[in-house]
Order: structure tokens, then sequence, then C-alpha cells
């Protein structure tokens, strides 16, 4: 596999051609992002226009990639994800764990400047970073609502394995909202108010629907005969904290996770993962 290197401003763009498809088609990958976090870039897009095949050990690469730059306080997005590529991250799921764009210019555009924070809501004013995302209900919206929210986290210092629960559980409660909640009617809106500090990130979203008994669900999920409330367990697994207002139409999840990065890492190989 090539790589080519261009310079946009504080940003790197890391252009991949050819097969990501053994191992060593993916050295050149792996050598080049340490090279650019050495020399104290934070700022990465990595354009995968012109991939061919993206294989397990690709796919591992870009999690070592991910993993490279989040562990020195950096961003990483993919841009221009189509053909085999997208079908594999999509297959896989793991189009959740990266912020992908549509193309170079929508990747360098969503870089926040050092030190800048995301708008959110009044009540949220506590929190050093926040966002707030709203959709009409629509079941395209829910990966627009995620690709969103993924990009909220890439501004954060936070490890990789934290911010795919975290993506995981955004999409279950967001799809929730839009399919359970508002019925999937697009004339109503899911809000999801996200805001993060040092030491926790939350998470709270909001349908216009009639609400739920989330009492009885919690019950009826304990029943080893009930069919139902899969998501609603899967969020409790990732999360810390879980909780929901009193009519039922809004969830609020809590996940500790500290964004002052180890001085070593964890010892944990992403590259191995696949």
């Amino acid at each position: 596999m090539e790589v080519q290197t261009s310079e946009h401003g504080a940003a790197s763009i890391v252009r991949l051609i050819g097969r990501m498809a053994e191992r060593g088609d993916c050295e050149p990958l792996q050598r080049t992002v340490r090279e650019l976090a050495d020399s104290g870039k934070r700022s990465l897009v990595l354009n995968m226009e012109n991939v061919e095949f993206l294989g397990p050990p690709g796919m591992g690469a870009l999690i070592g990639a991910l993993d490279t730059m989040t562990r020195c306080g950096g961003q990483l997005k993919l841009a221009c994800v189509r053909g085999h590529a997208g079908t594999m991250l999509a297959t896989t799921r793991m189009d959740r764990l990266f912020d992908i764009c549509t193309d170079e210019q929508e990747a360098l555009m969503q870089f926040a400047p050092a030190g800048a924070t995301a708008t959110g809501p009044a009540e949220l004013s506590q929190w050093t970073s926040k966002t707030v995302i709203e959709f009409p209900s629509t079941e395209g919206n829910i990966t627009e609502a995620a690709r969103r929210f993924g990009s909220f986290l890439g501004q954060l210092r936070i490890d990789v394995g934290t911010k795919f629960n975290l993506q995981v559980a955004f999409h279950e409660a967001f799809a929730n909202a839009v399919k359970h909640g508002n019925k999937a009617d697009p004339s109503k809106c899911v809000v999801a108010e996200c805001a993060a500090n040092d030491r926790m990130l939350k998470i709270c979203v909001t349908d216009e629907g009639e609400g739920f008994d989330t009492k009885t669900a919690i019950a009826l999920k304990s029943n080893p005969f009930h069919d139902g409330g899969n998501g609603l367990d899967l969020i409790r697994n990732l999360m810390d904290e879980v909780s929901y207002n009193s009519k039922g139409n809004s969830i609020s999840m809590v996940k500790f996770c500290s964004q002052a990065l180890p001085e070593q890492h964890s010892g944990k190989d992403y590259s191995q993962v696949l």
C-alpha cells in the first residue's frame, strides 16, 4: 500500500492507495501515523478513496492509528470511505468507532481549534465540552446523529475502547427514541444533549413520544421468557449510570472516564483486535 501525506494548516492528510489486506500492507500507514504523532501533529485525516480492499489487518491498523492519535491528545477522521472499505466497516459495525466524513474538506472543517468547546444548553454550563444533536425522527437520521456524536467524541481525550462503548450506547438510545418513542414520525424530533468534563461524560436523549413505564420494562426484562428490552439492557451494561424521567420519554446515561491520559499505554495492542 502506498501512503501520501500532505499538510493543511495544523492538520495532516494521509491518502491511502492500494490494498489493506495483509499485515505488511499496513506497515506504511502505521509508521506514518507514529511519525506524525511524534512530530506533534494532532489533527489527522485518513483519505480512503483509493483503498481497493480492506481486510482484518487493515481494520486493525485503522484502530491502531486511532489509538495512537487518541493517546497523544489528537483527533483522527476518515474521509471518502467507499466501496469495499465502506462495506467492511459497516458490516463489522466499526463505522461507529470512527468519525467518518464525506470528503477531506468536511473533515478539515470539523477539527476544533485548541481549547474550543461545543455549545450546549444553559443547564449543562458546568461542563467543559458540550453539544446538542437534534434530528427529525427518521431512520436515516439515526446514522447521521451517531456520526455527529462521533465527531463530538473525537474532541475528547478518551481511550478507544470507551469511545466505542459510548458510540454503541448512544446509537441504541437514539434509535429507541426514533423508532419506539416517536414511532418514526418525522414531525417529531429527538434531542440528544451531550456533555463532558475531566472525569465523566453524560448523554441525555429525549423524544416527543408518550413515554413508557420504565419500571415495568425493567421487571419484564428479568423474566427469561420475555423477548424484548435488549437495547435497554445493553445500555445498562455499557454505561455506569442510567436513569429515566418520570414520563419515560428521556434517558440519561453517565460514563465515568477521565480525560487525563496515562503516561504509558495500557498494553493492549489494538492492531491485534481483528
